[in-house]
């Protein structure tokens, strides 16, 4: 999977009910059921599903803004910790 063939965001939750798991939707498409845990877990991480495309936009922010600071073993871990999740995301790890 590249950075282009997700489901557009941005994204959004729709809270559980007694006949239908915590879900997050997009574009008017059913993005993820969310199972598993207590109804408290389930909502959260529906709320962390629907922030994914702003997080990979801004993981991808944070990494060009990361280039013109002066290298540092902070910054390299900042900078691989972020590479890592976008390649996650990506499908290429």
């Amino acid at each position: 999977m590249n950075a282009n063939t997700h489901t557009p965001g941005p994204w959004h939750t729709k809270p559980e009910t007694d006949y239908v798991p915590a879900q997050v939707w997009a574009d008017g498409m059913n993005v993820a059921d969310v199972y598993g845990g207590s109804r408290d877990v389930r909502k959260a991480n529906a709320r962390l599903i629907a922030a994914a495309p702003e997080l990979l936009q801004s993981a991808n922010e944070m990494l060009a803004c990361l280039s013109f600071i002066e290298p540092n073993a902070m910054r390299a871990q900042v900078m691989l910790r972020a590479q890592t999740a976008i390649a996650k995301a990506q499908g290429k790890v």
